[in-house]
């Protein structure tokens, strides 16, 4: 595997000196300066570019962008109205730009209106470090009670409707502020922030959109870029949903094998290809992460490895250590470290799969700092540190 490290740009508080320092050789990034759904720029890639390739990490080698996570999809493609055919028109020359400068692997999603999302953001685990954690009666009670989404009501039982205003009504202010934040698209890479009247228009402009409508729309959209990603050697990977499972009542169409069978069949070309978080999709213990690493191996052109730990008889999860929770990280690893062996026996150019740790704990003196959610460098760096020595291991077998 690819050793390699999110990094959200020069606003980021990890900066490039210290990521240099920790074991890695590439940078999955994106441009979050260009506005929402516009072209990026052969400048504005080359000025990102330049300045990550002149952080080294030995005498002949420096750190280089291997990943774009992510070149986000407009919410007006995904529902395939509004100025939708302006945005891919945007999108394909954007992909057009990041083949120019041999950049060639691309990881998206297709979520509507917000992306990945939890409820606390500072859930405190019995070793003092904190995590990040998704609780379902909140989303019950900012859906409620907050946002007063208007078909909510018939997304939740009563039993769970009456438990989460109790819990709301429990709730400081302060508490309630950071739901906000984290429901509304606050949190790091989400696409879009909305206020509450923003998204609850457009839940509305979504609400007659069915999963396979959305399905569909995503369908339509990669036959538009398919020939750009053949012509440009472009891996494009789509991200699970994160959780997998509908949120405010929208459909979501990356959430189980089914899914991933769909989207991988449409052409049955790596071009159109996998980020497997191992986060996002072990979530739901339906999927089977083994049965789909072997199955649909050759598609996978990303990784995110990440760890959960669920909650019996709830949707609820919350971040637990890289090789500490409900997924069998070293049999994930064996799995992909086999599917790169076949490419290597087949000399495929991309046999050395891009991988970062996805996600860390909130642990020492990052505690006093200002961080992203979920993007602790030193809890990181711990996950990554425990992710080589098994690969490292399990490599010498």
């Amino acid at each position: 595997m690819e050793y390699t490290f999110r990094w959200f740009g020069q606003h980021d508080p990890s900066s490039l000196n210290d990521i240099r320092q920790i074991g890695v050789t590439g940078i999955v990034t994106s441009l979050a300066n260009v506005k929402y759904g516009e072209k990026w720029t052969n400048h504005e890639i080359i000025k990102r570019k330049k300045f990550i390739e002149k952080h080294k990490i030995s005498q002949k080698k420096n750190l280089k962008w291997s990943v774009v996570e992510s070149l986000p999809v407009h919410n007006d493609i995904k529902k395939r109205d509004g100025k939708y055919k302006y945005y891919i028109d945007q999108y394909k020359k954007s992909l057009v730009n990041l083949g120019k400068q041999n950049i060639k692997i691309v990881c998206y999603n297709f979520m509507p209106l917000v992306d990945w999302i939890r409820t606390d953001l500072n859930f405190k685990l019995p070793n003092g470090s904190i995590a990040l954690k998704y609780n379902h009666l909140h989303v019950c009670a900012f859906e409620n009670f907050i946002l007063k989404s208007k078909d909510a009501i018939n997304r939740y039982t009563s039993k769970d409707i009456n438990l989460s205003k109790k819990i709301l009504n429990k709730m400081t202010s302060l508490e309630i502020k950071f739901l906000k934040k984290s429901l509304l698209g606050g949190l790091a890479a989400t696409d879009r922030k909305y206020s509450i009247n923003d998204l609850n228009y457009e839940i509305d402009a979504f609400k007659e959109l069915k999963h396979g409508d959305l399905r569909n729309n995503l369908k339509l959209f990669l036959d538009e870029i398919y020939p750009i990603l053949k012509e440009q050697n472009i891996k494009y990977c789509i991200h699970p949903d994160d959780p997998p499972y509908n949120i405010y009542g929208l459909p979501r169409v990356m959430s189980n094998e089914k899914d991933i069978q769909f989207i991988t069949s449409i052409y049955n070309n790596d071009a159109i290809g996998l980020t497997l978080c191992t986060g996002s999709l072990g979530v739901s213990k339906k999927n089977n992460l083994k049965k789909i690493i072997s199955k649909y191996g050759k598609f996978i052109n990303f990784i995110h490895l990440r760890n959960i730990k669920r909650y019996p008889n709830s949707y609820d999860f919350h971040e637990s250590a890289h090789l500490d929770g409900d997924i069998n990280m070293i049999e994930i690893i064996k799995l992909i470290l086999k599917e790169e062996r076949r490419r290597e026996k087949i000399n495929h150019k991309h046999s050395n799969i891009p991988m970062r740790p996805d996600h860390g704990h909130t642990i020492l003196d990052d505690k006093n700092k200002k961080i992203i959610p979920g993007y602790s460098l030193l809890g990181r760096m711990k996950g990554l540190s425990e992710l080589k020595g098994a690969i490292k291991i399990l490599q010498n077998k």
